[in-house]
């Protein structure tokens, strides 16, 4: 029988200097839990974020994916965490602070939002970038503020976990209930209803689950739901030490009781039973029972669900992906077809192969040209290529804008040899897609590009004269690199 509990706080050895235990290995153990939902919540990044998906498919486990990023406290009066009262650590002279502890928050991509599971995970990413580009290299600080970061959270399409690692935490500490409800006010305020959600940690530590115990009455007073998590670092409890390594690594300071951030081996991925003995411990400490217990832990469950995503659907894992084609360049692609709709990428393609047909190949004698064109273009129909010719079309053009001349060759990834081609007439036993390309960008062109059954980018080299190289490279780059694109070009 499946164990219904979902872990939705988890760091994997990908969290720099923090996680202990590599994607596979957690989900290793969710399996030998019998679990059928997992999260990753690495800090700072989605770097294990893949190889992560690709464990969860393979052990038919749904995946959580999210980040777990420092923001920026405002001037409340609240401490840092770890620093009660408020006062402000100073480091020595000449000294620098190699690990600020600011507040942290949680966010995961949200398949049930406005986006689905693919916009869930588009809005963690578009934060989680413009998260690095505001700030310092390697330290990324979330500012929640800022337009584009403030869109995305108020899109829907992404969860916020508050938990102790955030300001609640020092406020509970110093018993500060204002703040408390201040820290939830300021992010209810950007936060969709039922998108922002409260975390409770009880790691068995003195007092914890009183602290969790408060937290879920205040966030019951203001109206939040509570969930469960363990912030876990590690897979198994004998891997704590590791963690205690990495505290010290990342301060730059003796690996000793006084630098690291555990004080025993709770953090680890815990079990259904166990989590459930951890639930029932906060409701008794609420003054609850064992209902109260369960209504967490389908709290936590409910909220798994709504973020559980598809490997293949929402994330692409096992697809090609092309160039969006909403942001191809320029009149040369974008256009309208004869009844005024806009065309789409297979209409445009076409439209311009033909187009160039009367100027390489003249005027008779053209059936063969046309069925040979007509066949070639099914087969980009039918794989789904269609945005990826058009922009090697773009590229060329771009190119010979410059006044350069380009030829190229292109072949698939499974086809390894090169076949010499007429360049201006239609040759017998010419490989697929050959004459198409010639077309399109006008230009010599050889080797095999892509083949019916073919289920990987097809390639295509561009051959420049010696010296333009870098100025084309610049030219490619200042055109594709938009905040939208997706092209990339070695």
């Amino acid at each position: 029988m499946r164990d219904p509990f979902p872990h939705l706080h988890v760091a994997s050895g990908y969290s720099l200097r923090h996680g202990a235990s590599l994607p596979p290995r957690l989900v290793e153990r969710a399996v030998e839990h019998g679990m059928d939902l997992l999260a990753l919540t690495d800090r700072d990044g989605t770097y294990g974020a893949v190889k992560f998906a690709k464990a969860c498919q393979v052990a038919d486990i749904s995946p959580v994916l999210g980040v777990d990023l420092a923001y920026r406290p405002t001037a409340s009066g609240v401490g840092e965490p770890g620093e009660p009262g408020g006062r402000r650590r100073t480091p020595v002279r000449g000294g620098a602070f190699r690990d600020p502890r600011l507040p942290r928050v949680t966010l995961l991509a949200h398949a049930a939002g406005p986006g689905g599971g693919r916009g869930g995970w588009a809005a963690v990413c578009r934060i989680l970038s413009a998260t690095h580009l505001a700030g310092e290299r390697g330290t990324p600080v979330l500012d929640p503020e800022s337009p584009e970061v403030a869109a995305l959270l108020g899109s829907g399409d992404v969860v916020v976990l508050l938990g102790p690692g955030s300001l609640l935490g020092p406020a509970l500490e110093g018993r500060r209930d204002d703040l408390v409800r201040a820290e939830l006010a300021r992010w209810r305020a950007s936060v969709p209803t039922g998108c922002l959600q409260v975390e409770l940690v009880h790691h068995r530590l003195p007092g914890s689950a009183a602290r969790a115990a408060h937290l879920a009455r205040v966030a019951a007073e203001v109206g939040l739901p509570t969930v469960l998590t363990n912030q876990v670092r590690y897979a198994e409890r004998r891997d704590a030490a590791t963690a205690d390594v990495l505290d010290a690594s990342r301060r730059l300071v003796a690996l000793d009781r006084r630098h690291v951030d555990r004080t025993n081996a709770e953090g680890h991925l815990k079990s259904g039973p166990q989590m459930r003995q951890v639930a029932d411990e906060v409701a008794h400490a609420a003054g609850g029972g064992p209902s109260d217990a369960a209504r967490l832990l389908a709290r936590t469950r409910a909220l798994a669900e709504r973020c559980a995503l598809d490997p293949r659907g929402d994330l692409g894992l096992g697809e090609v992906h092309f160039p969006e084609f909403e942001l191809a360049r320029g009149p040369s692609v974008l256009g309208t077809r004869d009844d005024g709709r806009t065309a789409d990428a297979d209409t445009l393609l076409r439209l311009r192969c033909e187009g160039a047909i009367g100027g390489r190949y003249g005027s008779s004698g053209l059936a063969v040209v046309w069925k040979r064109l007509d066949d070639e273009l099914g087969v980009i129909r039918d794989l789904g290529y269609a945005s990826y010719f058009l922009t090697v079309g773009d590229v060329t053009d771009l190119i010979k804008d410059l006044g350069v001349r380009v030829a190229a060759r292109g072949y698939g990834c499974r086809l390894s040899f090169q076949f010499p081609c007429d360049y201006q007439h239609v040759t017998v036993g010419q490989p697929l897609h050959i004459m198409m390309m010639q077309i399109l960008i006008g230009a010599s062109i050889t080797a095999v590009l892509i083949e019916p059954c073919l289920v990987s980018v097809p390639i295509l080299n561009f051959n420049l004269p010696t010296g333009t190289g870098n100025i084309k490279r610049c030219v490619l780059i200042g055109d594709f690199s938009g905040s939208q694109q997706r092209t990339v070009f070695q």
